[in-house]
């Protein structure tokens, strides 16, 4: 399907979307039900950063932090940078901004913000990827931002963390060695060796196996610079049988080592991988077949004529039924199409959370529209519409996570 073709299949979709009223509620805020669900946004605006809570998010009404009316977590969450270091597991957040403390914070009775527990760790981290499909309500399955260069092996030592998520410790830790290739060049128009180093992108575990995306980065000018995908693949839990996969479809495997996904396992248990080309915003997926542990060489899905991850911290989202959520486009990867672009069926403007979620079905993000404004919005992938719920301050700069707390 061309740009024209969606175009045009998208704005006769648009006819089933549904919209509130243009003039959301900007009086006194309803109260907070304790009992029933509860939604938070993360916003930051001028004079800080504010969960905003709702039993609702669907509600015709205004979520601001004027007047009090949000949490105030300006001293915990300060700025955008930590917006890639902190993450949303079982209703806690978890935020690691000072170099060793991992945080877990609650929201309590709707409207106050409370430290649960902490861990310090031993050296310098920063919360990573988070391997939820792994994880369970009692134990965090996560890793740091960056392992550790072991040059005498010639490898990348990559901890993953097994954290109980009641008391805050430790229960285990897996040590990967991610084999470094024999790559040294020349600095561009110098005699200097660059030196380049790994940097993790993503950790599926999948059945008896753990799949590692990474990707090399020039130690002068800590740019990406190999346009190929690399895929470190051994036996899980026990780390054994390891090798490295690579293919030059699409560049090198997409993201960084913040806690966004740049992976998916489909309903049929068919991995995917984001790549990159190196100094673009040209991306791909890449695939391993259920069952496989090499790259399928039949398999290519060139998305570079599409904007796809209009925010680099953007996470993918599986959405069921052989759709997954590539912001802000639904695609249907094993067949290679382009399903809807939401920012169509949104009435114009642009995805911005690092952090979205699925309820019941339907996939939860926020849009910043045309006319500057911010919305939650519902999109159904049964029917292919979007129906928008509450708005958003105008006065925030940035709308980082959407989250169900409960």
């Amino acid at each position: 399907m061309n740009i024209k073709q969606l175009l045009a299949t998208c704005l006769t979709a648009t006819a089933l979307f549904t919209s509130c009223s243009d003039s959301p509620d900007g009086g006194t805020p309803e109260p907070i039900d304790t009992s029933s669900s509860l939604y938070s946004v993360w916003v930051t605006s001028a004079s800080g950063s504010y969960l905003l809570t709702t039993n609702d998010l669907m509600k015709d009404t205004l979520l601001t932090p004027q007047g009090n009316k949000g949490i105030d977590i300006t001293s915990h969450l300060p700025a955008a940078f930590y917006a890639i270091y902190a993450y949303n597991y079982d209703g806690k957040f978890y935020l690691s901004n000072d170099g060793t403390r991992l945080s877990q914070f609650e929201v309590q009775n709707g409207s106050q913000w409370k430290e649960t527990n902490s861990y310090i760790f031993g050296s310098t981290f920063y919360i990573g990827k988070v391997l939820d499909n792994i994880s369970t309500t009692d134990e965090l399955v996560m890793t740091k931002t960056a392992g550790t260069t072991n040059k005498t092996k010639n490898v990348l030592e990559q901890p993953i963390y097994f954290m109980n998520t009641s008391t805050l410790k430790i229960n285990k830790t897996l040590n990967i060695e991610i084999p470094m290739i024999n790559y040294v060049p020349k600095q561009a128009g110098t005699q200097t060796n660059d030196d380049p180093y790994i940097v993790p992108t993503s950790f599926t575990v999948r059945g008896n196996q753990l799949f590692v995306g990474h990707k090399y980065r020039s130690n002068i000018t800590k740019t990406d610079i190999i346009d190929t995908a690399y895929v470190y693949v051994c036996d899980y839990p026990a780390l054994t049988n390891g090798k490295i996969i690579k293919t030059a479809n699409g560049g090198f495997t997409a993201g960084h080592w913040e806690v966004n996904k740049t992976t998916f396992l489909d309903d049929n248990n068919d991995l995917y991988i984001m790549t990159r080309l190196v100094g673009t915003s040209k991306y791909g997926l890449v695939r391993i077949k259920a069952g496989e542990s090499d790259f399928d060489k039949d398999y290519f899905f060139d998305l570079k004529d599409y904007n796809v991850f209009t925010n680099s911290a953007s996470t993918i989202q599986k959405l069921g039924n052989g759709k997954a959520y590539i912001a802000p486009y639904v695609v249907d990867p094993a067949n290679k199409k382009i399903i809807a672009d939401l920012r169509i069926l949104a009435g114009g403007g642009e995805p911005k959370t690092t952090m979205n979620f699925m309820e019941n079905g339907k996939l939860y993000d926020v849009f910043k529209t045309d006319e500057s404004k911010w919305f939650v919005f519902e999109y159904d992938p049964e029917t292919n519409t979007m129906q928008r719920g509450a708005e958003i301050d105008s006065g925030v700069t940035w709308v980082y996570h959407v989250n169900k707390l409960k």
